[in-house]
């Protein structure tokens, strides 16, 4: 009896291999019409289609879903970048939180780090308006000597008309900064803004609390204006230049395409006015900025608060823009 106990186990499994296959040798599959059919084979175009393997009892013992469209393929692969990209941000958003809670302890804390940067900028802003100044005494110099050159019928030398040109640019160059810094002082504000919105409601701070040094971004300047292309920025310079010559108490010093410049202030009431056309870096735009300086005062800084001025540079953005006007 033994010696035919392992014919028997290779019997068994052989029986139970063609009975296995046997029995998933009927297709169910569903044809462009609607129609289902149930074939010993699957047609080859049925492939890509859905369709189920079934045994000779009807049992499902295999199902193959239809291959997907190349538009439902794109919606998805574009749903999982989505997922992703929000996962990444909400990763990104508790590391800043983080970082927000561990730096700052109170509203206080961030409001006065951001005033201390802004008295650093400001600082820099004054010192920049120094060299400015010193700029423009030493044009004025240059351009008189030019002057009584030519009243004289003598040439003006190269390297007269050299220094004039230079220190113009030097003077352009300042105020490229100054902007420059402007700009920069807003994107502080902007931010801390949205830091202290965020700190509040991570600690669960009642935004009723907020007081008179919690302030937002702000508005631009009202003597800086922005403008989009060549053609408007043009536009816009000549009306700027009208406007200095309007307001300025001391006569026009040089005057071009990119910086117009009045004379020194002699007298206490005396504005000198200076426009400059900074080019945009990464662009065809620019940005319009008029600078009020004012005779300096003891302590050296020129920097004009009478009213006059304030109203000349509050008017700068309204008058160059006018009602409804695109920059």
């Amino acid at each position: 009896m033994s010696k035919h106990r392992p014919l028997r186990v290779h019997c068994l499994i052989v029986l139970a291999l063609l009975t296995t296959t046997s029995e998933a040798r009927l297709y169910r599959w569903v044809d462009e019409a609607g129609t289902v059919h149930y074939t010993d084979t699957l047609p080859p175009a049925q492939a890509d289609r859905g369709h189920a393997k079934m045994s000779e009892k009807g049992i499902v013992v295999e199902t193959t879903e239809p291959a997907k469209a190349p538009e439902e393929l794109q919606k998805e692969e574009e749903a999982k970048r989505a997922r992703l990209a929000a996962e990444r941000a909400k990763k990104e958003q508790e590391a800043a939180d983080q970082m927000l809670l561990r730096t700052f302890g109170s509203v206080d804390d961030m409001i006065m780090t951001r005033d201390g940067r802004l008295a650093s900028i400001d600082a820099m802003i004054r010192l920049t308006r120094g060299n400015i100044r010193r700029q423009q005494e030493w044009l004025r110099k240059l351009r008189a000597d030019a002057a009584d050159l030519e009243r004289a019928g003598k040439p003006i030398p190269a390297h007269l008309s050299n220094s004039i040109a230079s220190s113009e640019k030097s003077i352009h160059e300042a105020y490229a900064t100054i902007v420059e810094r402007e700009l920069q002082k807003q994107e502080i504000r902007a931010s801390v803004a949205g830091d202290l919105r965020r700190f509040r409601q991570l600690k669960n701070i009642s935004e009723a609390t907020k007081g008179n040094q919690d302030e937002g971004p702000g508005a631009a300047p009202k003597n800086l204006v922005p403008c989009t292309s060549a053609e408007i920025c043009d536009r816009l310079w000549a009306r700027a230049s009208a406007y200095v010559r309007q307001h300025a108490t001391t006569a026009v010093q040089a005057s071009g395409p990119m910086i117009v410049i009045t004379a020194p202030p002699a007298r206490d009431e005396d504005v000198n006015l200076t426009l400059s056309r900074i080019p945009d870096k990464n662009g065809p735009g620019a940005t319009l900025f008029l600078d009020a300086q004012c005779k300096p005062a003891l302590s050296g800084d020129s920097t004009c608060t009478t009213p006059a001025a304030q109203r000349i540079l509050d008017g700068f953005s309204q008058a160059v823009l006018g009602p409804g006007e695109a920059n």
